[in-house]
C-alpha cells in the first residue's frame, strides 16, 4: 500500500485514483454515513451521531491532500482545472440529481407555501453556499422559527467544497517555496488548524450556528487529514502493535461521540476534538496494516459497500426523512423512519452505480476540464431553474383578492364581543362558540406571500437579537410627545407593537421599545438556544433596559413575554416542567415591582395562544378547510401559566390584561378569523390582525387617548 505523501520515484506513474485506495477508509466512511443516519432517523442512544460530519471532513482533508501531494511529485505542478474538473465530475451530478427530485417531491406534497425558500436552499446548495444560507437562517430568530429544509443537509457538502476551492491553491503556493515539500504543506495545515480550532473554540460559545456551519471553524478538522496525509512515510514506520491499539482507540471515540454527546453539546468547539482526532487515529493506524487491526473489520464487504454508496446516501437521506414528516404534521413511527432508510440505500446504490460511477470515470461527458467545468455550469443553472420555475408554479393560485380592513375590523370585534360573553372574559374557554370549517378566504388580509411581514423594530434594527446587548434609539409615535408609553418585553411583546404604535400616535404619546428576542422580561435564568450556557447576553440586556426605564420615568409600560418556555439555575442546571411555573411567577413578580417604581403606571399583557402549525405554510396546503389549521384550545393555552403570569401582576400591583380571547375566539383556535390570517409562524401575530386589534387594546390603555373599537355597526 502506498503511503499518503511523497510517493516513491518507482510510484509516480500509478494512476492517482489506484494509488490512494485504502479499504479501511472506505469502511470508515461507512461509520461516519451510519452515525449520520441513526442520529436523523432518531434512533434511541445515537444523540451524537452529527459527528459523522467530522469524520467525513477529516477524511476528505487527508485524501484531498494526498491526491495534490502525489501529482505534484509526479508531475513537478498542480493543474487547478484537472483538480476542479475531477471534483465536478465526483460531485455535482448526484448533488443535482437529488436538488431536482427534492424540489418536485416537495412541490407536490409539501405545502405551497414554502417552496420560495425550498427554491432558494436549492439554488444555495447548487452554488456550493448552503453552509452560509443556514447560518443566516440560524442566527435569524424568525428564520430559526421555520420547519425544518428538506435541502438543510447540504451545509457540509458546501464546506468541504469551498474547501476544495482554497485548499489545492494553497498547496501550490506553499510548492513554491523551497525545502521539503510535505513539511511545508504540514506547516500551513498546521497554522491554519490553528487558528482555525481557536476561532471555533471561540465562536461555538459566542455564535454558535456560524461556529457550527461556517469553513472558517471546520478548516482545522480538515487540516488534521491535510497533516495525517503529509506524514504518511513516517506513520508507515510506527510498531504494528501500537498502531493496532491507535486504530481500536480511534474508532471507539468516533463510536464513543455519538454515544455520549447530544444536542445540548457545544459544538464544535472542543467537544468536536474526540470525534475528529479518533478518525485522525484511525486513519493513522491504517498505514501500519494488521491482521488484528479496526482496519481489518472496516476493510470487510460489508462496511466497504455501505462506504462506496455513502455519498449518494447521504444526499438522499434527509429529504426521504424530512419531506414525509412535514407533510404528514408528525414524525413518523420508528418502523417507517427505518423503511426510509431503506428506500435511502436503494436510491443511494442505483445513483452510484448509473450516475456517479459513469461520469466520475468519464464516460459520460469524457474527462478534459473544460467539458467538465460546462457541465458543472450546466448542472447548476438546471437546479437554478428548475427550482425557482417549481416554486412559481406552486404559489401561483396564492394570490388574493383585495382585503378590506376596515369590514373585516368590524367583523373581527363582531366575533370578540360574543366570544368575551362566552368565556367570561379569562374564567374559562370551554363555552368558546365552536370554530366553522369553510374554506380559506380569498381576500385574505394580509395575502399569504405577504403574511411574515415584520414589524417595524425589526427593519430598524430595533429587536434586539441574540447575542446583541444594546439597541439604537427606537422612538416611535409622536417623537415630541410629553407623555412616554415603554414597550418591553421578547419577541411576544413585539406582537404588540403595531396597535401600541397607531395608539400613541393618535393620542400625541411617545413609544420607546425594549424588545429582545428570546430574553423574558421575568427577572429568571434561561438557556442560549444551541449552546449549553446561560443567556448571559439576555441577563445583561434586561438589567440594562430596568435601569434606562428608570431613568426615563415613563408615563406607562407595557410588558409582555413568552410563557412555556425553558428556564434553568445560575447554572445552567434545567428547571423542571413542574416548578417552571412558580419560578417564572416568582421573576416576573420582581420585574413588575422594579417596573412599578419606575413608571406611573405598569401594564402586564399576558402571553398569546400558540398554534400547533406553521400557519402560513398549513393553510397555502389546505385552502378548502381552516379547521385543517386549527389547534386545540388545550394545546394553544396553558392555563397554569395563565394563572401565574396574573398571580405576579396581582403580587406586584400591576394591572393585568388576558388577550387570550382576542386571538382563540372560537374552539379549536382557528388560524383565520374574519378575513385576517392570525399567526405569521406558529406564535407571533401578524402586522395586519395585531392592527385590528388596536381598539381592544386601547380599552385597555385609555390614558393614551381614544381610537376606542371600531363601531361594530
Amino acid at each position: 500500500m502506498v503511503p499518503f505523501g511523497e510517493l516513491t520515484k518507482n510510484d509516480r506513474q500509478s494512476a492517482p485514483h489506484k494509488a490512494d485506495f485504502r479499504a479501511d477508509l472506505e469502511g470508515l466512511r461507512a461509520v461516519a454515513v451510519a452515525l449520520v443516519l441513526l442520529y436523523h432517523a432518531q434512533i434511541p442512544g445515537v444523540s451524537g451521531g452529527y459527528v459523522g460530519v467530522d469524520v467525513f471532513f477529516v477524511l476528505s482533508g487527508f485524501l484531498i491532500t494526498g491526491i495534490l501531494l502525489r501529482e505534484r511529485s509526479a508531475t513537478g505542478t498542480i493543474s487547478l482545472a484537472n483538480f476542479y474538473a475531477r471534483r465536478a465530475r465526483r460531485i455535482l451530478p448526484a448533488a443535482a440529481l437529488v436538488l431536482v427530485a427534492t424540489v418536485l417531491v416537495s412541490a407536490i406534497v409539501l405545502p405551497p407555501l414554502r417552496m420560495p425558500d425550498i427554491a432558494r436552499d436549492a439554488v444555495a446548495a447548487g452554488f456550493s453556499v448552503s453552509n452560509i444560507r443556514s447560518g443566516v437562517q440560524a442566527t435569524d430568530y424568525l428564520q430559526s422559527q421555520l420547519p425544518p429544509s428538506p435541502l438543510l443537509h447540504y451545509w457540509s457538502l458546501s464546506v468541504e467544497e469551498q474547501f476544495y476551492v482554497f485548499w489545492p491553491a494553497i498547496v501550490l503556493l506553499v510548492a513554491r517555496g523551497r525545502g521539503a515539500l510535505g513539511r511545508r504543506v504540514g506547516l500551513a495545515a498546521l497554522v491554519i488548524s490553528c487558528v482555525s480550532l481557536a476561532v471555533s473554540i471561540w465562536l461555538t460559545f459566542v455564535n454558535q450556528p456560524w461556529a457550527f456551519f461556517g469553513l472558517p471553524t471546520r478548516a482545522w478538522e480538515l487540516g488534521i487529514g491535510a497533516m495525517l496525509a503529509v506524514a504518511g512515510t513516517r506513520l508507515a514506520l510506527m510498531p504494528v502493535r501500537a498502531a493496532v491499539v491507535l486504530g481500536w482507540a480511534g474508532l471507539a471515540a468516533i463510536a464513543l461521540s455519538g454515544v455520549l454527546l447530544n444536542q445540548n453539546t457545544p459544538f464544535p468547539g472542543t467537544a468536536a476534538l474526540l470525534p475528529t482526532l479518533g478518525a485522525g487515529l484511525v486513519i493513522a493506524a491504517g498505514f501500519q496494516p494488521s491482521g488484528l487491526g479496526a482496519g481489518r473489520l472496516l476493510g470487510m464487504a460489508a462496511p466497504r459497500f455501505v462506504g462506496r454508496i455513502s455519498y449518494s446516501l447521504y444526499l438522499w437521506h434527509w429529504p426521504l426523512l424530512i419531506i414525509p414528516a412535514a407533510a404528514a404534521g408528525v414524525i413518523p413511527v420508528l418502523p417507517i423512519r427505518l423503511g426510509l432508510l431503506g428506500v435511502a440505500f436503494v436510491l443511494a446504490a442505483v445513483s452510484q452505480r448509473c450516475i456517479e460511477e459513469p461520469i466520475r470515470r468519464g464516460r459520460m461527458v469524457g474527462t478534459r476540464p473544460i467539458r467538465n467545468l460546462a457541465m458543472a455550469a450546466g448542472l447548476m443553472a438546471v437546479v437554478a431553474a428548475a427550482s425557482f420555475g417549481v416554486a412559481a408554479a406552486s404559489t401561483a393560485n396564492l394570490a388574493s383578492n383585495a382585503p378590506n380592513p376596515t369590514a373585516d375590523t368590524i367583523a373581527l370585534n363582531k366575533l370578540l364581543d360574543r366570544a368575551e360573553i362566552a368565556s367570561h372574559r379569562g374564567a374559562s374557554l370551554v363555552d368558546l362558540p365552536a370554530t366553522v370549517d369553510v374554506s380559506v378566504p380569498t381576500a385574505l388580509d394580509p395575502p399569504l406571500a405577504d403574511v411574515q411581514e415584520l414589524p417595524q423594530p425589526y427593519k430598524d434594527g430595533c429587536q434586539v437579537i441574540d447575542s446583541g446587548l444594546d439597541s439604537p434609539p427606537c422612538i416611535y409615535g409622536v417623537a415630541s410627545g410629553t407623555h412616554t408609553v415603554v414597550l418591553f418585553g421578547d419577541s411576544h411583546a413585539d406582537n404588540w407593537w403595531t396597535p401600541l404604535e397607531q395608539l400613541a400616535r393618535q393620542g400625541g404619546w411617545r413609544l420607546v421599545t425594549y424588545v429582545k428576542s428570546g430574553c423574558s422580561p421575568a427577572d429568571l435564568y434561561q438557556p442560549r438556544t444551541g449552546t449549553d450556557r446561560v443567556y448571559t447576553e439576555c441577563l445583561a440586556w434586561r438589567e440594562s433596559v430596568l435601569a434606562r426605564i428608570a431613568a426615563l420615568h415613563p408615563d406607562l409600560v407595557l410588558a409582555s413575554g413568552r410563557t412555556r418556555t425553558p428556564l434553568v439555575q445560575p447554572d445552567n442546571t434545567p428547571i423542571p416542567d413542574a416548578e417552571a411555573v412558580s419560578v417564572w411567577q416568582d421573576g416576573l413578580t420582581r420585574t413588575l415591582r422594579r417596573l412599578s417604581t419606575s413608571a406611573r403606571r405598569v401594564v402586564m399583557l399576558g402571553d398569546t395562544p400558540n398554534s400547533q402549525y406553521w400557519v402560513p405554510g398549513c393553510l397555502s396546503g389546505n385552502l378548502h378547510s381552516i379547521l385543517a389549521c386549527a389547534t386545540p384550545v388545550s394545546y394553544a393555552v396553558d392555563s397554569s401559566w395563565q394563572t401565574a403570569t396574573a398571580a405576579a401582576a396581582s403580587a406586584a400591583g400591576v394591572s393585568y390584561v388576558d388577550p387570550t380571547v382576542w386571538v382563540c375566539s372560537s374552539s379549536p383556535c382557528p388560524p383565520v378569523v374574519a378575513n385576517f390570517v392570525i399567526y405569521r409562524d406558529s406564535q407571533h401575530l401578524t402586522t395586519t390582525f395585531a392592527s385590528a386589534l388596536a381598539g381592544r387594546l386601547g380599552a385597555e390603555l385609555p390614558e393614551l387617548g381614544t381610537v376606542g373599537r371600531t363601531p361594530t355597526g
